[in-house]
């Protein structure tokens, strides 16, 4: 599967902080894999009260994941390549 990655601010007024975004185009039933391999390494998209932090966006129905750490992406990057 082709992965594009690309990076983009989390917000418009800070270029300091950036989401790493994997953006692929796969069947749907490969999404369920993807998904369900997420939550199982990343554990639940959003806001963690626990590390208040959010590790990572799910947007895969979309064709998109969005991680705050960018060895996060290089580990989906692995998997999924």
């Amino acid at each position: 599967m082709f992965i594009h990655t690309y990076t983009q601010p989390t917000d418009w007024r800070d270029n300091e902080t950036s989401w790493h975004v994997a953006a692929f185009m796969t069947p749907n039933e490969n999404r369920k894999e993807i998904t369900k391999w997420c939550y199982k390494t990343f554990g639940p998209p959003g806001f963690s009260h626990l590390t208040h932090d959010t590790r990572w966006k799910d947007s895969i129905q979309y064709g998109e994941v969005y991680f705050s750490r960018e060895q996060d992406l290089s580990w989906f990057l692995l998997r999924w390549s």
